[in-house]
């Protein structure tokens, strides 16, 4: 695997119409902006969005072995809240992730993908690498979930 390659990723989950369904912009664009804060459950498109942004950044640094805080499952570092953000903020940041990770994707030294991560840890850099376009593919199909349920819910679809 190669840097070109999992740019490439990032660049097919932005794209059209990628095998997995719709990419990012093209499931988010056309969703109203009231509904990016719509609860379906227990989450909103907003939460995901904001969960996706904050894990990009910290792959992000740890790909380029930057310092970065630590994220603890469930806490508010991995759920920001993103109930004042509108749909612009939050597609810009979308954006602006994907640029970072990207650029991290770019710079990191693949003589070192099949090394351990940590010595805590099993997985290798490219687990990390394949798991944080896992992540994001596996949120998106959730975000697309929630746009069905909330225009099935909306009085246009009636």
């Amino acid at each position: 695997m190669t840097a070109a390659y999992y740019k490439d990723q990032y660049w097919v989950l932005h794209g059209k119409l990628p095998m997995f369904g719709k990419g990012m912009e093209e499931s988010l664009e056309p969703v109203p902006a009231a509904d990016f804060h719509r609860p379906v459950g227990h989450r909103t498109i907003a939460q995901l969005i904001g969960h996706i942004v904050a894990w990009r950044r910290n792959t992000a640094l740890r790909l380029q072995k930057l310092p970065r805080p630590k994220i603890e499952l469930n806490s508010p570092e991995d759920w920001p809240d993103y109930s004042g953000k509108s749909k612009t903020d939050m597609l810009r940041e979308l954006a602006e992730t994907h640029q970072l990770m990207r650029q991290a994707i770019e710079a990191f030294d693949y003589t070192t993908l099949e090394h351990t991560l940590h010595p805590d840890y099993y997985y290798q850099n490219r687990h990390l690498i394949d798991g944080a376009i896992q992540h994001d593919i596996y949120h998106l199909g959730q975000i697309n979930l929630l746009v069905s349920i909330l225009q099935a819910k909306s009085p246009e679809s009636a």
